[in-house]
């Protein structure tokens, strides 16, 4: 067997680096299942940044971008998630990007549906789905078509649509 050099093993490494930077940021989404409780979303993100509960009966917990991304006062929040305030259920995780990312990755084109809003006839907003469980969604916001890259997922429970998105709860009856 031939020994490999020291910059040979560097080599053979390079393009796990190169190609796993961005997919591992938009793979983190898939960490959640919506049925943690919050307990488990701060041992799994930290604890929030920013807590919003002025919308009656959900609280958001908010986070600043990891330190690598960009952000300034008017930036999203690097992740954002939604809990029902009685039950402290997980309604969505939402993961917000500096720049726009390549998600092709998590939307296989045999299980990925793709929406518009405000209809089909009248596209003026296109959205990735695909069914992650029963109740488990999640979204690649702005895309259509494999290529297209977003800067915004979004894993939601499907019974949330209805609240928060009632023009894809209605596309998806």
């Amino acid at each position: 067997m031939r020994k490999l050099q020291p910059w040979g093993a560097l080599l053979l490494v390079l393009p796990l680096f190169s190609e796993g930077g961005e997919n591992r940021k938009v793979q983190e989404i898939l960490r959640f299942t919506l049925g943690e409780t919050p307990e488990e979303v701060a041992r799994l993100i930290g604890r929030p940044s920013h807590l919003d509960d002025s919308v009656p009966g959900y609280q958001s917990w908010q986070y600043e971008p990891p330190a690598e991304e960009s952000g300034d006062d008017n930036s999203a929040p690097a992740w954002f998630v939604c809990l029902r305030t009685g039950t402290r259920q997980v309604v969505s995780v939402t993961r917000n990007f500096d720049k726009a990312q390549d998600v092709d990755a998590l939307f296989p084109v045999a299980q990925t549906e793709v929406h518009h809003w405000p209809s089909a006839s009248d596209r003026q907003f296109s959205v990735r789905v695909r069914r992650i469980s029963e109740d488990a969604l999640l979204l690649a916001m702005g895309t259509a078509r494999a290529g297209e890259r977003t800067s915004q997922l979004i894993l939601i429970r499907r019974s949330a649509l209805k609240t928060f998105m009632p023009w894809l709860a209605e596309q998806m009856e």
